[in-house]
C-alpha cells in the first residue's frame, strides 16, 4: 500500500486509490440521486448506504496511511506548492469535508430510520442536494491537493 502508486507520480499506492474513489465519487453519488428521480427509492437507498460505508472506509485508510507517511509534512517536501497556501487549501478542504460527511451521517441515518417507519422524507431532499455538493466540493479539493502534493 506504501509502495508507488499507478497514476504516474511518486505518490504512495493508497493514495491513488483513494484519489480514484473521490473522484468518482460525485458520479456515484449522483447515479445514486438518479435512481431517487427514477422513482427506484430501494436502489436508492442501498447505492447510498453502500457508497456512505465504502467513503468512511476509505477515509480511515487515508487517515492511517497519512499518519504511517509522516504526515502533511512529508508529503509537502517533495512539493513545488508554496506552504502556506497548501495549510490555508488544506484547512478550508478539512472543514468542508467534515461538515460534508457528519451531514451525510445525518442524512443517512434519518433516511432510514424513516424508511423503517414508512415516513416521508420532508427535508431529505434539501438536505441530500446540501451534501452532494458538500461531497463533491470536497472530492474536487481534494484531487488538487493530490495535484499539488504529487505533480505540480
Amino acid at each position: 500500500m506504501f509502495s508507488s502508486g499507478f497514476l504516474g507520480t511518486n505518490a504512495p499506492m493508497y493514495m491513488d486509490i483513494i484519489t480514484l474513489y473521490f473522484s468518482l465519487l460525485p458520479i456515484m453519488m449522483g447515479s445514486a440521486i438518479y435512481m431517487a428521480i427514477k422513482k427506484r427509492y430501494k436502489l436508492h437507498k442501498n447505492m447510498q448506504v453502500v457508497i456512505f460505508i465504502v467513503t468512511l472506509v476509505i477515509v480511515a485508510l487515508f487517515e492511517v496511511g497519512v499518519r504511517f507517511s509522516g504526515g502533511f509534512d512529508a508529503f509537502m517536501r517533495h512539493s513545488n506548492a508554496d506552504y502556506t497556501y497548501m495549510i490555508i487549501f488544506l484547512i478550508i478542504h478539512i472543514l468542508v469535508a467534515i461538515v460534508s460527511v457528519v451531514l451525510y451521517s445525518v442524512l443517512i441515518y434519518n433516511a432510514l430510520r424513516d424508511s423503517l417507519n414508512d415516513g416521508e422524507y420532508i427535508s431529505h431532499k434539501k438536505l441530500g442536494i446540501v451534501v452532494y455538493i458538500g461531497m463533491s466540493a470536497t472530492s474536487i479539493m481534494g484531487a488538487l491537493i493530490y495535484y499539488y502534493l504529487f505533480v505540480y
